[in-house]
């Protein structure tokens, strides 16, 4: 029986990013049919242009396809980058009661469920759409930290939901957008939780981490502790700033600049490089020009430090600072930029390293992994929401395979 696939699509402001994987049994996957153009009609994660946009969409599908010699098929799984994604706590208590409905009992499976359907009813605006409700830890009569209460003893029961939402109409648009490839949007997933889920161990998820995401038009974060995502969101600012930064300081058509930043960029400004000098050729009517390179890199610092900063006081405002022993994980086009790995860690005050993804072959170099990061864990979370046949099914699936001489295939 020929193994399942799943494609991911991620529409991203400076590139369209698609990966046909095929699902082996264990849950891993091989990586068919990569596909990368760029992007159009896209800024910060968000459609400004459709008719470029669907363009470049349909190109890079059309390059996934020739790479995986197979059909995208009906659906995929969209990632969800820009719409200044938030993360909500929200927890929701019942009354234990016992035979005689008075309180303290026993808790039951029902107990759990009705403490979760109370848990993840939480408000939203109308301009806010729930991309995941993730269960937090229970709480027993105030003890908190309980993974599993069923068959405990006690009068209140409290579970925690945390909400990750975005802008709905941001989110709706991208789907929009789909129909008119034409595809279906089987679902769509957080950027940020899509690229976790590429690179983090159950490992790192224990003992605590945030994952950065750094893209051209916005920047995602995630943190988890303790095994749970306890902070996630998005910032509308990334590398496609650095770039406009470059232009307005330095002069240089917007070409030069990414040119520039790509070449001899660094997030780190080395005083033993203060009297380099960095020669642009002309271009466009624009003539040549000579620039430090301490200039250049103090620009590409400024800004930099600026994004993680963001990110470090909202991690900070949740109390999750002195949490995160397993440092910090970066992802995405910005992560190849030179010095930002030193730069995160002096922002940070914690150990930092370019994500690694796992599960996933198929990728030529460390780098280019960490590039399709996003996509990567989509895979992985559109493989987690695959509802598994029960063992009856499954085992006589098995067993018509082999009678019509299938044979078994990964």
């Amino acid at each position: 029986m020929s193994s399942p696939f799943v494609t991911a699509l991620e529409i991203g402001t400076t590139a369209i990013k698609v990966l046909m994987a095929d699902v082996r049994e264990d849950g891993s996957f091989v990586a068919a049919g990569l596909g990368e153009c760029e992007s159009r009609g896209v800024r910060k994660g968000e459609i400004v242009d459709v008719e470029l946009a669907l363009e470049a969409v349909r190109r890079a599908m059309e390059s996934a396809e020739t790479a995986a010699k197979k059909s995208i098929g009906e659906s995929v799984y969209l990632v969800s980058s820009g719409g200044r994604a938030e993360s909500l706590l929200h927890v929701g208590g019942i009354p234990v009661l016992n035979e005689y409905d008075e309180p303290g009992g026993e808790i039951s499976h029902g107990d759990i469920e009705h403490a979760l359907d109370i848990a993840r009813k939480i408000p939203l605006p109308d301009d806010r759409i729930r991309l995941h409700t993730l269960q937090q830890t229970f709480e027993v009569d105030g003890r908190g930290g309980i993974v599993n209460p069923e068959r405990m003893l006690a009068k209140e029961l409290c579970v925690g939901i945390l909400l990750i939402h975005g802008q709905r109409g941001v989110v709706q648009n991208l789907k929009k957008l789909l129909e008119n490839v034409p595809v279906v949007c089987a679902d769509a997933a957080f950027g940020g939780l899509c690229s976790a889920l590429a690179v983090l161990s159950p490992e790192h998820k224990r003992a605590g981490v945030v994952v950065i995401d750094l893209g051209g038009g916005t920047t995602d974060y995630i943190v988890y502790s303790a095994g749970f995502v306890k902070l996630a969101g998005s910032l509308a600012v990334g590398g496609d700033h650095i770039t406009s930064d470059i232009c307005s300081g330095l002069n240089l058509t917007r070409r030069q600049a990414e040119s520039l930043k790509k070449e001899s960029g660094s997030a780190i400004i080395n005083r033993l490089q203060n009297d380099q000098n960095i020669s642009i050729p002309a271009e466009g009517g624009f003539s040549g020009r000579v620039v430090r390179a301490a200039t250049l890199h103090t620009i590409i610092n400024v800004r930099m430090e600026e994004i993680f900063k963001l990110i470090a006081e909202k991690i900070e405002a949740e109390g999750l600072s002195g949490m995160l022993n397993a440092g910090v994980i970066l992802t995405g086009g910005g992560s190849a930029m030179e010095g930002i790995v030193d730069l995160a860690q002096q922002v940070f005050n914690a150990p930092c390293q370019i994500g690694r993804v796992q599960d996933c072959a198929g990728f030529s170099s460390r780098q280019e992994g960490s590039r399709f990061a996003a996509v990567v864990g989509c895979v992985h979370y559109a493989v987690s929401q695959m509802k598994p046949d029960p063992p009856i099914r499954a085992a006589w699936r098995k067993w018509l395979s082999k009678l019509w001489g299938g044979g078994d295939h990964e």
